[in-house]
């Protein structure tokens, strides 16, 4: 399974989780100030995109000159930088895309970027977010995760009511449960095994699984 990272403006401070989603990646790319990210790291990307508002100009001409692929967009456009970045990547036969960082700092990229997972579903691809505290995942059918017994997982619905919900491994077992839009019943169920599965009837939920 080809699978992309896509470096935004957030960063991780947990190098060592850093690390482990790099290391089986395929493609590598930087949604404009990702770049000065992924430059801090002394990562090359494959790809940098965007309009180039928040990349350092002094990078963009390092990255140039090293022949990474630079993708540069009008600022006033129908697209984030990191839409793009996806974008790009499905075009390229990524099955499995990470957005790295992305969360935090301006409430509207962060909401943007946890609405892009909906995207990345809708194009048939597994697509997640990862940040310092969560893995945040994006399930319409069947999700199975990885974690540590005691983990914390919530579960929130998207887009109107989530039903039917099924899952073994937690704490507080769903079964046949509908979880509605706009409560909180989904917050802080516990991991009881190193692997949960969610399976939802109708609707969609947010997986958000505590590091």
């Amino acid at each position: 399974m080809k699978k992309a990272a896509i470096f935004n403006y957030g960063r991780l401070y947990n190098e060592n989780l850093l690390k482990m989603e790099l290391k089986d990646c395929d493609i590598i790319l930087c949604a404009d100030g990702g770049g000065n990210y992924a430059y801090d790291l002394g990562i090359i990307p494959h790809f940098l995109i965007g309009d180039f508002d928040s990349v350092d100009n002094k990078i963009l001409s390092y990255y140039q000159k090293l022949g990474v692929k630079i993708i540069k967009y009008p600022v006033e456009k129908d697209y984030t930088d990191t839409e793009l970045c996806i974008n790009k990547a499905i075009e390229l036969g990524a099955q499995k895309i990470c957005l790295i960082g992305g969360i935090g700092g301006r409430i509207d990229h962060t909401l943007a970027n946890i609405h892009l997972l909906n995207f990345i579903l809708e194009k048939g691809v597994f697509g997640y977010i990862v940040t310092d505290e969560f893995y945040i995942y994006l399930c319409k059918d069947y999700i199975s995760i990885e974690g540590k017994i005691g983990d914390i997982v919530s579960l929130l619905p998207i887009n109107g009511d989530a039903k039917g919900l099924f899952s073994n491994g937690l704490k507080y077992e769903l079964n046949n449960t509908d979880l509605c839009f706009g409560r909180a019943l989904g917050i802080s169920n516990v991991m009881t095994k190193e692997r949960c599965n969610i399976k939802v009837s109708k609707g969609r939920v947010l997986v958000l699984k505590k590091i």
